[in-house]
């Protein structure tokens, strides 16, 4: 006979551990107890040596469906003869246990919710261990009850028994609820002069929207303000409302098939759609019938035109939880179901907040009185080759992310990340954790939630920082907060902190070659960088390439208008006259007067800095060919010109090892300087071919720059890397190549406190 201590640490708190293990020692005849602790789940059980490795190799080999083991510690301890199995009450130490993302409805809560046997028949707030909310509900750890939102709502009796129940699938499961005892709905019309509750109020709900009204429907993390997304008139009325020219919407359809017949998707992408983070996915709109081999909707229904206009993508979601399902009950027709928010604002999560913000956009409102205590957006990625899940947000589903540490950190780290896209990190013990999606940090509103989950994340893990990271950038919100603390800080470089981002992921130390390309990131040297490449480990970097600098005529201006970085590019090659006389798009676009006068501003460097910003070219691409000459929103003029690019009959030219003559690399001060001259010129003289040819020009760059550094890993970081036809072809041409890709994390700045943090952690 033999007793041993076990210490787990992972994700093995709110996932139904304690009753796997509870299950699985009663089966092995084993004795002892389970408890939760700060830590993670601690264990004693007692039996046959042979059975307690059995019971182990169990634990480890099938764990509960939402767990996560990221280590299990064994001491062996005097025998007490113990023969039953305990699940003992949590026990308080020094917070470090994982605080899950918010799970979507399983099919077992769903099978209950549709059976009217059930107790809960249609109850729009049912789950269970292995579904609900976490995150959003969660004040601190250890996840109780007491600890959650939920400590609103006394259990009745039957929900007690179930929850007291080790055998049971909702043991401890700590949302609980059902029809006597849990949260309930109610829909606010005429801005709460109308309410209806219960069951009614999700009738009326799709009556409204089947009416062509806008409805906000709060969910898991906020509301979500929604719309028949076939109803021209209601998907434009929102948009005027909102005040959301062209931005697309995200989409949420009733399931798998609905979902096939609006967009093309492979196997992958069936498998994202339809995975437990249920994340919004980008997927191609379908272009043609869809196979016989699938059972399709068939309904005489048009996708507004207003959804997504001018872009060959959609994004897409599935109903992910018990209120979604009801629904979709009473309506055949995909939703528009994008963010209640003012624009560049957090996700609402109260509802007077949105009548005071929103009244004037909605006209109904189908709230809860389950309080959401953490706001959380919708998760965002999209498939890449049909290998590649690529993360543009992480949010529900898949926040907060914890990643372990092979060795254990002395120092408490707060790294505060970027301006735009930001999330916060943190770094203690044996873990690294990302926190949801944070958003652009511009205004009061945005930098209250920052600050607002800074506290979160201090409350969960009893945490103060001793050391802050943030970005070089003086003029960041994220860097003046840093500075303004009284514990220390360090600054990192901002393309520097996005190829730690990918390391991290990997545990990786050791130098690899990054392809770093965004829209703007503070340099070295004082000006705007963007399209870097760097040989970089976890303390330093080198920059042995970037692109061809150029100016930003009017600085901030610039990013809202491609023409202004276009026209910069054929003032450095062009003389003034030339440009006049030139009829191509981005000429035509200003007035002789304001060319002449941007002429004079270039020359004397007035507000026009100078960047190598990969982002800031694509955006030049776009104005010079005529897809764009100012855009609404981040990314626009790059989603615009993959559009053109992707549908072009020319897009398959470059099937040679040798990339479109769109770029030349010169070797200048040890550095390889990716020119974009030759791309200009011909785009200036209107070479349809170059449009075609510029995207794969840019994988040819990047094979025949990885070539030289044939040892290196290769890294691909940034937010143009989320422009799938160049990421294909990258896969394509690096097959061979060792790839660090990030698979967990976002690839733009929502990963950049990723890297800051994992910079600290390896700092001597």
């Amino acid at each position: 006979m033999a007793r041993w201590r076990c210490n787990i640490t992972g994700l093995v708190q709110g996932v139904g551990f304690r009753p796997a293990l509870y299950r699985y020692a009663v089966e092995a005849g084993l004795g002892g107890w389970v408890r939760n602790d700060g830590d993670g789940v601690t264990l004693e059980i007692e039996g046959e040596k042979t059975a307690l490795e059995a019971f182990v190799k169990k634990l480890k080999v099938h764990p509960p469906p939402l767990a996560r083991i990221d280590r299990v510690e064994i001491e062996e301890i005097a025998p007490l003869k113990e023969r039953d199995f305990r699940i003992l009450s949590s026990k308080s130490s020094q917070k470090s246990v994982p605080v899950l993302p918010d799970m979507t409805v399983c099919e077992a809560c769903l099978k209950e919710m549709r059976d009217p046997a059930d107790r809960r028949f249609g109850y729009p707030f049912i789950n269970c261990t292995d579904c609900g909310p976490r995150y959003t509900i969660t004040r601190t750890v250890p996840y109780d009850r007491p600890n959650t939102s939920m400590r609103d709502f006394a259990m009745c009796e039957a929900c007690r028994a179930e929850y007291e129940d080790p055998a049971g699938r909702r043991y401890h499961a700590q949302p609980i609820a059902c029809w006597t005892c849990g949260p309930t709905l109610e829909l606010r019309i005429k801005n709460g002069e109308c309410r209806i509750k219960g069951r009614e109020a999700i009738v009326k709900t799709a009556e409204l929207l089947r009416a062509g009204k806008i409805v906000a429907v709060k969910g898991l993390g906020g509301f979500h303000l929604m719309c028949d997304a076939t109803d021209d008139e209601a998907v434009r009325r929102l948009r005027e409302r909102k005040r959301r020219p062209t931005k697309p919407f995200a989409l949420m359809v009733k399931d798998l098939n609905m979902a096939e017949t609006l967009c093309e998707m492979d196997d992958k992408e069936r498998e994202l759609l339809t995975s437990k983070e249920r994340p919004i996915v980008l997927l191609k709109k379908r272009g043609e019938a869809p196979s016989k081999s699938f059972t399709f909707y068939f309904l005489p229904f048009t996708l507004s035109e207003f959804v997504a206009p001018n872009i060959d993508r959609l994004g897409l979601m599935l109903a992910y939880t018990p209120l979604h399902y009801l629904l979709f009950d009473h309506l055949d027709v995909p939703l528009v179901a994008t963010s209640a928010n003012l624009s560049d604002e957090p996700i609402i999560r109260e509802y007077d907040e949105l009548i005071t913000k929103l009244g004037r956009v909605i006209d109904a409102a189908l709230d809860h009185n389950r309080k959401i205590v953490n706001a959380v957006d919708d998760s965002v990625a999209q498939v890449i080759g049909g290998e590649w899940v690529q993360w543009l947000r992480v949010a529900r589903g898949m926040a907060p992310l914890s990643l372990a540490l092979e060795t254990l950190t002395n120092k408490k780290i707060l790294a505060v990340g970027a301006q735009q896209k930001n999330t916060l990190a943190l770094a203690f013990g044996k873990q690294m954790v990302l926190s949801p999606h944070i958003g652009d940090l511009h205004g009061i509103g945005p930098m209250a939630f920052f600050e607002r989950t800074v506290k979160t994340f201090r409350r969960f893990y009893d945490f103060s920082p001793n050391l802050i990271v943030c970005d070089k950038h003086p003029g960041y919100d994220t860097t003046r907060w840093a500075k303004a603390r009284s514990e220390p800080t360090v600054a990192v470089q901002h393309h520097h902190a996005h190829a730690l981002a990918v390391m991290a992921e990997y545990g990786h130390k050791d130098p690899v070659l990054a392809f770093v390309w965004d829209g703007t990131g503070y340099g070295e040297d004082g000006t705007v960088w963007g399209g870097e490449v760097l040989v970089a480990d976890v303390k330093e970097f080198k920059r042995v390439g970037h692109l061809r600098p150029f100016c930003l005529l009017g600085g901030e201006k610039a990013v809202k208008e491609p023409r202004r970085s276009a026209l910069a590019l054929l003032f450095e090659l062009f003389t003034l006259e030339e440009i006049l006389a030139m009829n191509n798009p981005t000429v035509r676009a200003f007035s002789p007067s304001e060319i002449k006068l941007l002429h004079q501003a270039w020359q004397k460097g007035l507000n026009a800095p100078v960047t190598t910003s990969m982002g800031r070219l694509f955006d030049a691409v776009a104005s010079l060919t005529g897809v764009c000459q100012r855009v609404s929103y981040e990314g626009e003029a790059g989603l615009l010109l993959e559009a053109v690019a992707s549908n072009s009959s020319e897009k398959l030219i470059v099937k040679s090892e040798k990339f479109y003559d769109a770029f030349c690399l010169e070797k200048k001060g040890g550095r390889t300087v990716m020119d974009w001259e030759p791309l200009v010129r011909r785009l200036a003289r209107g070479d349809e071919r170059a449009v075609a040819g510029f995207i794969p020009a840019l994988a040819g760059v990047v094979e025949q720059i990885s070539a030289d550094y044939p040892d290196l890993p290769v890294v691909l970081a940034g937010g143009v890397f989320q422009n799938r036809t160049l990421c294909e072809a990258l896969l394509a041409r690096l097959k061979h190549r060792k790839l660090l890709l990030p698979r967990k994390t976002p690839v733009n700045d929502g990963a950049v406190s990723l890297g800051q943090a994992w910079y600290a952690i390896c700092a001597d």
